[in-house]
């Protein structure tokens, strides 16, 4: 498998459709269709997925992706964006304490693509140790709308 890489935004004016790995709550479909504010087709078509390198930690409930064992798996969803204005809706949602990375994507179906995620790029003591489970977040967020 092609090893992960850095690599900056590109302008807007070269733009691409690209897979963007979610390992948190854009996993969810409803929080990703509100963060693209998408009006198309309902909600976004998202696919089972993995990257390999990586670990996450925890940021308060939230996850934090940071390097890990070049053979630690993490699971996830991939979407493929499709404007510059999803990219940055999503560059809004994840806040100045993440960065954008390039990874590789692997879909179940064994397919690789070159794609992006986010990456924590804040102080690694305001991290702890932990697991986030999308199903615990998603009862979190209705207990609190209620």
């Amino acid at each position: 498998m092609p090893a992960r890489h850095d690599s900056p935004l590109e302008p807007d004016t070269t733009f691409q459709p690209q897979y963007y790995f979610f390992y948190g709550t854009l996993m969810d479909p409803a929080t990703l269709a509100q963060t693209l504010k998408q009006t198309r087709n309902g909600r976004p078509e998202l696919h089972h997925a993995k990257i390999v390198g990586w670990r996450c930690k925890l940021w308060g409930p939230y996850p934090a992706l940071v390097a890990g064992p070049p053979d630690n798996v993490i699971h996830g969803r991939a979407y493929e964006l499709q404007s510059i204005q999803e990219r940055d809706s999503l560059i809004a949602y994840e806040t100045g304490v993440y960065s954008l990375r390039g990874c590789v994507i692997e879909f179940e179906d064994g397919r690789l693509v070159e794609g992006k995620t986010f990456v924590w790029g804040g102080d690694g003591d305001l991290l702890r140790e932990g697991t986030f489970d999308l199903k615990d977040w998603l009862l979190d967020q209705k207990e609190c709308s209620i």
